[in-house]
């Protein structure tokens, strides 16, 4: 399959709804600004890959564009659910949160985790700094009213915790894989992390050559490299 041709891969992915590719098409329509076919690729495509960290920021992106930044929000939580290391979600999330008006401690530890993909970053440094230099203030003494007795029981609150990320199967490295050949054009961080999630870790190192090829940021690159060779390491050992 041409991954570079549009109308190939709508015709796979109308033969084939459970593709781990649904990523691809899905941002081409992004790219487009056809939000409504982008959305609709992205509902049937985590109809089967619910956890599917690629596939989910494609849909925050998508609520995002179209103003619902509460769904952007929770679609961004899942992506860092699934995996950690989304830098661009991550920092998308900082953003939202921020225009949402959330606690400026909730904000604190979506900025530290910023600052932990990317130690440079000066929009996490300075928000940091912001917030300990605020903290240093003596606070202003509050004036406690004496509580009123409540009447009857009191229920306790159930604490509804996140749903715990699925296990995923042990890759089947072994195995011999046809390579993409993606040419430096198409290629993606997105597609990146989609091959990553599903296993393809040779496939995604071959994407992240073709990024370099491209000029893509190197810091990135490496980074994606360096977590790719661990989880190779760790199938391996299993």
């Amino acid at each position: 399959m041409n991954l570079q041709n549009q109308i190939e891969l709508e015709l796979y992915f109308a033969d084939h709804f459970d593709t781990i590719l649904f990523p691809v098409l899905a941002n081409i329509y992004l790219k487009q600004n056809d939000l409504k076919r982008a959305r609709k690729v992205c509902d049937i495509g985590l109809g089967y890959h619910q956890n599917d960290s690629a596939g989910l920021f494609t849909l925050a992106q998508i609520e995002k564009l179209e103003g619902n930044l509460k769904e952007a929000e929770t679609a961004l939580e899942h992506v860092l659910l699934y995996s950690n290391d989304h830098l661009a979600a991550a920092e998308m999330l900082c953003e939202i949160q921020t225009v949402l008006g959330r606690a400026s401690n909730r904000l604190l530890k979506s900025w530290k985790h910023v600052l932990t993909l990317d130690p440079e970053n000066s929009t996490a440094h300075n928000f940091i700094e912001k917030v300990k230099s605020g903290s240093n203030k003596k606070p202003k003494k509050k004036i406690l009213k004496p509580k009123k007795e409540t009447v009857g029981k009191v229920v306790p609150k159930k604490i509804v915790l996140p749903p715990e990320p699925k296990i995923v199967p042990k890759h089947l490295l072994d195995q011999p894989v046809e390579p993409l050949q993606v040419s430096s054009r198409l290629a993606t961080f997105t597609l990146v992390v989609v091959l990553k999630n599903q296993g393809l870790f040779n496939q995604a190192l071959e994407v992240l050559d073709a990024l370099e090829e491209k000029g893509e940021n190197i810091e990135s690159i490496a980074l994606e490299r360096e977590t790719i060779q661990t989880l190779i390491s760790k199938s391996q050992k299993d």
